[in-house]
């Protein structure tokens, strides 16, 4: 069994370099950051579809909550619970880029 974990990491090494990677280390980081640009672009996109359905950034609808008249309280409470959730994590995700490419 031990012999087919070493091939295995053999393998898996020399198939990384084979892709242009020093080390797993590296090719974790580039996969990682990938993932994590693809997420971003997932949230920004909900991001986006609040900023242009309300015409407004996140701080100044939740200025202006109480005047939306187009929009019924539920929604626009949904929507803010969704906006700033979004917010958050395309920071937090932001955050993890940062650490990544240092």
């Amino acid at each position: 069994m031990a012999t087919i974990a070493a091939n295995t990491d053999d393998i898996l090494t020399q198939t990384i370099q084979g892709l242009g990677y020093a080390t797993l280390v590296d090719f974790a980081r580039e996969q990682a950051k990938s993932i994590l640009l693809q997420k971003v672009a997932y949230y920004q996109s909900r991001i986006d579809l609040f900023e242009q359905k309300y015409g407004l950034d996140f701080n100044r609808f939740c200025e202006q909550f109480a005047h939306i008249k187009s929009y019924s309280t539920i929604e626009k409470e949904d929507d803010s619970l969704l906006w700033e959730t979004s917010l958050d994590v395309v920071n937090a995700y932001q955050h993890d880029l940062l650490a990544l490419n240092q």
